[in-house]
């Protein structure tokens, strides 16, 4: 009954379409049948096509009334999004009908991912203030995972495996979140506080989006800003440029594996006496002795170790300052990057990595940019707040 309401009201004699007249340079085709699919089904329309034979290119103009993507209302639209953002393409479709009882072919779903992920790109980059209350407490942490890519975009590349060529791309994946942190009780994140930036781009554009969005939530700076990473040189790199008045932090469970390699050095970890070792080593570094750590570390070397022991213990020297981990646990922060290494599996490798899965670059993309906005639960608001994507039947 809905669906006949609306093919009524559309097919109304005298209708008024905004912008239905030639502008400078146009010409008016003529009439054009087209099916508009909506929730309450498919409803056809006549409606006037204009051709800038210039240009090489035309317009409906009803079609833009209605915000119509690709034949879709922006209500069916938004559901196709979520649906390809959150499961493979042919099980998007079975979704589509169970949620819905409307039939969507497989192949629309990318496509429609296609027009909808650079427009949710722009949402999220864009500096609409979040409204939130400045918190005591803000954490940003960097990770980065790898999404397979077609074999034909990734010929060329240099990557990690033993030949030297790549299987995957890196995406940079960052999660920024709060904490009230509450003495003598151990840190707990504020519910509902994380969102997430994600992206195919190198370090630097990275890490400009994760300055951006926490300059949307944050407009006025926190007491306190934490930056947590692993070992890698570009996260503390990005921090360094992006957030200099955070407060550093290694994740502690990296830290701990570096000791692992530390250990074998001296003797296999997988002793009884190796892992004692470990253990201890491992307790002196959370309770902040690093420099007893150091020390005997040193003095357990081999004399044909000691050359490669001196370059395994820089990475404790560089990373000194963020391994202050008594002082750290002491002040309630957390010294683990957990958060981010959980939004590596749900933003990227629930959806993007599965069995057989092969992305181009820009569909990686697309459906990056349509995750984090569900995940940052900006999905919604970003329907609502574009001008032609209004929700709608």
């Amino acid at each position: 009954m809905c669906r006949d309401v609306l093919r009524w009201l559309l097919a109304l004699p005298g209708l008024r379409v905004p912008q239905d007249c030639a502008q400078p340079g146009e010409r008016l085709v003529g009439a054009q049948e087209r099916v508009a699919h909506s929730l309450f089904g498919d409803i056809p329309l006549v409606r006037n096509y204009y051709h800038q034979p210039a240009e090489g290119r035309g317009r409906f103009p009803l079609d833009e009334a209605l915000g119509l993507i690709d034949g879709y209302t922006p209500g069916v639209a938004s559901l196709i999004g979520r649906c390809a953002a959150e499961h493979p393409f042919h099980h998007a479709e079975e979704s589509f009908r169970a949620y819905t009882g409307l039939t969507v072919d497989a192949r629309q779903f990318p496509r429609l991912a296609k027009h909808i992920g650079p427009l949710a790109e722009r949402f999220l980059r864009a500096n609409r203030p979040s409204g939130e209350k400045r918190p005591p407490r803000v954490y940003v942490a960097t990770d980065g995972t790898g999404a397979p890519l077609r074999h034909e975009e990734l010929k060329g590349r240099k990557g990690r495996q033993p030949d030297g060529t790549a299987q995957t791309h890196e995406i940079k994946v960052g999660a920024i979140f709060t904490q009230h942190p509450v003495t003598g009780q151990k840190p707990w994140r504020d519910l509902d506080s994380n969102t997430y930036v994600a992206t195919t781009q190198r370090a630097q554009p990275f890490g400009q989006m994760m300055r951006s969005e926490f300059c949307r939530r944050f407009p006025n700076p926190p007491v306190e800003v934490a930056f947590l990473g692993d070992g890698a040189a570009w996260n503390w790199e990005l921090q360094r440029v992006f957030f200099p008045m955070a407060l550093g932090i290694v994740d502690f469970y990296h830290a701990a594996e570096h000791v692992s390699g530390v250990v074998d050095l001296v003797e296999d970890r997988h002793t009884p006496s190796g892992r004692k070792r470990r253990r201890r080593w491992v307790k002196l570094l959370l309770r902040g002795r690093l420099d007893v750590f150091l020390d005997e570390a040193r003095k357990a070397f081999p004399p044909d170790k000691t050359e490669a022991g001196a370059k395994a213990l820089d990475y404790f020297e560089k990373n000194r300052a963020r391994m202050r981990y008594r002082y750290f646990r002491d002040q309630g922060y957390f010294i683990g990057s957990g958060v981010v290494e959980a939004a590596c599996k749900t933003v990227v490798a629930q959806r993007l990595k599965g069995s057989g899965m092969h992305w181009s670059e820009q569909g990686l993309s697309h459906i990056l940019s349509i995750r984090t906005a569900l995940l940052s639960r900006r999905y919604d608001a970003f329907w609502r707040s574009h001008p032609t994507l209004r929700s709608a039947a």
